[in-house]
C-alpha cells in the first residue's frame, strides 16, 4: 500500500511525465514476443499519450474516458468511450488514479518496491505488476490477462512535463481523415 500511495504522490508532483518505453506482448505459452518502443506522457489523473515508432508509426491517447489510436502506417484513426466496466479493467487507470485503483483491485506488496493489483471480480486482467524506480514513478508495469498473455511495459528517463505539444492528449486523425467514433 505504501508504494501505490507513493506512485499517486509522485505523479501529481508535475503537471506531466514525459518519458521512454518499450513494450513486449507475449502471448501465453510463448517465451518472448515482439518488442515495441516509443515514448509516453502520463498525467494524474487520467491522461496519457503513447508515440511508437521512430519516426512515429502508431499513436494512443487517454483523455478521461476516452481513447484514440492512431496508426499512422494504415493510415486509421479509431475513437471509444470506455463505459464503467471497460475503465475498471485498464490497468494503466489504476496506475494513473491509483487511489481508484482501490475499488477495483487487491493490493499485495511486490518485489522490493513495487505492489501488485488483483482484480476483485473476473475481468480484463487477472494481476497487474508495478515496480517503481528510486523517484516513485513506473519503472516496468507487467499485465497479465486471464488467459496468461503476458504485457510488458518498461518505462526510462522520466522527467517532467507541461504536457502533449499543442495541449491534446488524443492525437489528430492524419490529414483528410475522419476519427471513426464507438460511443456503445
Amino acid at each position: 500500500m505504501e508504494a501505490l500511495e507513493e506512485l499517486g504522490t509522485a505523479l501529481r508532483s508535475a503537471p506531466a511525465w514525459h518519458g521512454k518505453y518499450s513494450q513486449e506482448y507475449i502471448s501465453a505459452g510463448m517465451s518472448a514476443g515482439e518488442v515495441i518502443a516509443g515514448e509516453v506522457l502520463a498525467a494524474w489523473p487520467d491522461r496519457a499519450l503513447f508515440r511508437t515508432g521512430d519516426p512515429t508509426t502508431q499513436l494512443m491517447g487517454i483523455d478521461g474516458r476516452i481513447v484514440r489510436l492512431v496508426d499512422l502506417s494504415v493510415p486509421s484513426c479509431d475513437e471509444h468511450l470506455l463505459d464503467d466496466d471497460e475503465w475498471a479493467r485498464i490497468p494503466l487507470a489504476a496506475v494513473l488514479d491509483p487511489r481508484s485503483a482501490l475499488d477495483h483491485f487487491a493490493v499485495l506488496e511486490h518485489g522490493g518496491h513495487g505492489f501488485a493489483l488483483v482484480p476483485r471480480e473476473p475481468g480484463g486482467v487477472a494481476r497487474v505488476e508495478v515496480v517503481l524506480n528510486a523517484a516513485n514513478l513506473p519503472q516496468e508495469v507487467v499485465v497479465i490477462d486471464p488467459q496468461g498473455a503476458t504485457n510488458r511495459l518498461v518505462f526510462t528517463n522520466w522527467r517532467s512535463s507541461d504536457g502533449p505539444p499543442g495541449g491534446s492528449w488524443l492525437p489528430e486523425p492524419p490529414p483528410g481523415l475522419d476519427c471513426v467514433v464507438d460511443n456503445s
